[in-house]
């Protein structure tokens, strides 16, 4: 990540030191009051319900978790919403074109060693495409909600999935 590369203030252009500021070890301009803040990356996931109460996942092609089953997500880009991210990505990762109907949870992610992010979930019905693996995924499935894969990646997909399940009339 870029933050751990940066060795000189942007602003000044003096060494960048690690020490406490502000209650807590930051990284900051050895000169000026510049503060080298890392925070989370913004990531939104696709929870995409069928009409026959089956979800949408998509085995990984990429770590973490190569080979198991998620929800199909990524990173949001500069110029997205964050609903507009769960569309892009069911899309690129699973070939189906979704409809956002809501903001179904938002978790924090801090074990991705890529980048910790806070992860923006949302509840989704299929409105078209065709059922296909993207080229970041090595398979994408329907599963029923009580036959769900075992090998699920993250700790937050069986949370998430739970709590679908319990909302569901």
């Amino acid at each position: 990540m870029w933050q751990r590369r940066a060795k000189h203030c942007p602003l000044c252009a003096a060494a960048l030191v690690q020490g406490a500021l502000e209650g807590r070890a930051r990284v900051h301009c050895s000169v000026c009051s510049f503060v080298l803040y890392e925070n989370p990356a913004a990531a939104s996931a696709g929870l995409v319900l069928d009409g026959e109460r089956r979800v949408l996942l998509v085995r990984r092609a990429i770590e973490p978790f190569r080979g198991r089953w998620a929800l199909p997500a990524g990173y949001q880009e500069i110029d997205e919403e964050p609903a507009q991210t769960a569309v892009r990505e069911v899309r690129e990762e699973s070939g189906i074109e979704v409809e956002v109907l809501s903001l179904h949870d938002l978790i924090f992610v801090p074990e991705d060693l890529r980048r910790p992010a806070n992860v923006a979930i949302y509840l989704c019905r299929p409105v078209g495409g065709r059922l296909q693996a993207g080229e970041d995924a090595l398979e994408a499935a329907w599963f029923g909600l009580d036959a769900l894969p075992l090998d699920l990646a993250f700790d937050n997909g069986p949370r998430i999935l739970d709590r679908l399940r319990r909302s569901l009339p």
